[in-house]
This record gives C-alpha cells, sequence and structure tokens, in this order.
C-alpha cells in the first residue's frame, strides 16, 4: 500500500513556542546516537542505535544537507527531538523527512513546534512547497501535520477513501 502523501505551501508560520529551556539546533558532530534513540522505534528503519546507521541513513543520503537535520535540545540538554528536510532537484520544493521523538520526550506537545520550526526554516531557504508522506496507522503524527498545515494529497484512486477514513477517526479520537 502506498505511503499517504501531504504537502503545505509557503504560508507563514503560526508563532509556536517551545516549553522552557527547550530549543532546536543544527546536527553536529556527536548527535548520531541521541537521533538514532529518537528514530529506532518509529518503523523508519532504525533498529540499532550506532553511528554507522545515522551516517548510512543521514549523512550519505545526497538529498540530506548535514544542516537541515534539526535537534530538539531539552532543558536537560539531551537530544529529545530530530526533524530534518530534504532537498530536492528543484529548490523550491523540500521534504519533510526522518521525524522523531525520544520515547521519554512522547507527550509532551513537542511535535508541532519542532515541525513549525523546520517549516520556519525550509521558508528562509525559499521552499515554496513542502511534501510529507507517512502511513494511515501514525494518526498522532496526522493531527500534527495537519495542525501544522499540511494537507493530504490524493496521488492514488484510493486516497480519498483512506483520508475520509483517518478524518473520521481523528474526530472521534482527539474530540
Amino acid at each position: 500500500m502506498d505511503q499517504l502523501k501531504m504537502q503545505r505551501d509557503d504560508a507563514s508560520v503560526e508563532k509556536y513556542d517551545f516549553p522552557d529551556g527547550f530549543y532546536m539546533r543544527s546536527y553536529k558532530k556527536g548527535d548520531e546516537l541521541g537521533w538514532c534513540r529518537c528514530m529506532i522505534n518509529g518503523d523508519l528503519g532504525v533498529n540499532e542505535i550506532k553511528e554507522e546507521v545515522f551516517i548510512e541513513k543521514m549523512l550519505q543520503d545526497k538529498t540530506v544537507n548535514p544542516d537541515n537535520i534539526f535537534f530538539l535540545i531539552s532543558s536537560t540538554n539531551e537530544i529529545a527531538g530530530s526533524v530534518t528536510y530534504q532537498y530536492t532537484n528543484d529548490k523550491t520544493i523540500g521534504y519533510i523527512h526522518m521525524v522523531g521523538i525520544d520515547p521519554r520526550y512522547q507527550g509532551k506537545k513537542l511535535a508541532l513546534p519542532m515541525h513549525l520550526y523546520v517549516i520556519e526554516k525550509m521558508l528562509e531557504d525559499g521552499v515554496k512547497q513542502m511534501f510529507l508522506t507517512t502511513d494511515d496507522w501514525r494518526l498522532p503524527a496526522i493531527k500534527v501535520y495537519l495542525n501544522a498545515g499540511f494537507k493530504p494529497v490524493y496521488h492514488q484512486p484510493d486516497m480519498e477513501e483512506r483520508w475520509n477514513h483517518i478524518k473520521q477517526y481523528l474526530l472521534t479520537m482527539f474530540a
């Protein structure tokens, strides 16, 4: 089954705040294991907490600029989350890629400000269209993406039905 696809235009980002002591920054050497901890339980192909996994998934990916691998840093200076955006051949189009929050920090309302931060960075870089892909079962993430201004893309014949099912479920789940 194809992944769901979502798109956002270059509309401005609403104001957002991180909890006290939390902030975002770009990748720096030494972040590799923290990145793996954020991604390991997300069905993102990260099965080990090893520097080599980060290098393979991120630094060897020609569509990823290390400056666009962003980390959410906690008030205790731990990596709490990560989000990346990829380039395409068209510098006005960007993809949000490899999003995860360390399980110790999940459920703390960190995902939306983390996404708004990366969207803001993409806009600063001249990105006009933003895309991401996700899965039907990632309902909390889909709710964040919708709140960040992403809209469903009906790129396959079954997408309208799948999105209608998701929207109905989100209405009951988060009512």
